[in-house]
């Protein structure tokens, strides 16, 4: 009867045990399964962020810029901002712009640097903005930036003859001092490219990057000019066979104009209708400080290669 009797009581606690290790296994179960249900909801919301944000950033057009060398000189997209020679280089550079964007010749013709050439041919100190070239792109370039220097043209202004010849050559003069100052690359405003002076500002172009020496050559060109192409007119292939880059001129674009919900404004039609150029002459876009505020809607719509001119 003893013996019956402990079997009986140790059967009894087993049972007891048993019960409670299902119960443990049970709430370790649960417990497990709330944390893997949190674990795959993290995972799943990150996965559909992810997706969401490349979505959202994804640009409209496909407007990728190619490097390639011309000759020596290798060309790539840049995001150049106006700087004048005052700046402080180092506030630019610690916000993340490391291409500058410097004016050599601003649009009424004055020289924006100290100069060694002057209009006469002779030598002489021109008054200018009263600053070496030199010394502003040493502070760029120690700090790894990139000197995206331009520079307006305006002898096309004079009538044919001698004077128009010396204009010409003084603007030779003047680029190819800006390039032995150790600017990266010039790029040439105010060409008025047309039927009647293709071959002579074909000609002068191709001066013009002879006396740039290791300094990249770019030429600002219209949509027309571009466009032209379409009726079989090749003004801007003419230019582009002379020099290292050709850019887009975009700075008479409104930036504040009215658009109405579901229309293309100026910018997206003008990217819309000239983004088969864009990528194949590897075009930068240029923008002035008027209609800078273009530059973010640029860069949704796809535009890389971005350079802002007073």
């Amino acid at each position: 009867m003893a013996t019956g009797r402990r079997t009986i009581k140790y059967t009894r606690r087993s049972s007891y045990a048993g019960g409670r290790s299902r119960a443990m296994v049970i709430v370790i179960a649960a417990v497990a399964f709330v944390l893997l249900s949190l674990i795959i909801s993290v995972v799943v919301g990150i996965s559909l962020k992810s997706r969401a944000e490349k979505y959202a950033l994804q640009p409209k057009y496909d407007l990728a810029v190619e490097e390639y060398y011309s000759g020596d000189k290798q060309i790539e997209a840049v995001d150049a901002y106006a700087f004048s020679a005052g700046g402080n280089v180092s506030s630019y550079v610690a916000k993340g712009i490391t291409d500058f964007s410097v004016c050599l010749r601003n649009a009424g013709g004055e020289l924006q640097f100290l100069s060694s050439v002057t209009a006469d041919g002779g030598e002489g100190v021109a008054n200018g903005g009263g600053k070496a070239l030199g010394s502003t792109v040493e502070r760029i370039h120690a700090y790894g930036g990139k000197v995206c220097a331009y520079f307006y043209v305006n002898f096309f202004e004079i009538e044919s003859g001698p004077l128009r010849e010396l204009r010409k050559a003084y603007e030779i003069a003047l680029v190819n001092e800006a390039a032995a100052g150790g600017v990266d690359e010039i790029m040439l405003i105010g060409l008025d490219v047309n039927e009647s002076n293709i071959d002579e500002v074909q000609r002068y172009v191709s001066d013009m990057s002879f006396a740039a020496e290791n300094s990249a050559l770019g030429v600002l060109l219209t949509s027309d000019v571009f466009k032209a192409s379409e009726n079989d007119v090749y003004h801007a292939s003419r230019i582009r066979s002379v020099c290292d880059f050709v850019a887009l001129d975009l700075r008479d674009l409104p930036a504040d104009e009215k658009i109405a919900e579901g229309e293309m404004g100026s910018l997206e039609k003008m990217i819309s209708d000239m983004r088969f150029y864009i990528r194949s002459y590897n075009m930068r876009v240029v923008l002035s400080k008027n209609n800078s505020e273009l530059y973010d809607e640029a860069k949704e719509l796809g535009v890389v290669s971005i350079q802002i001119v007073e």
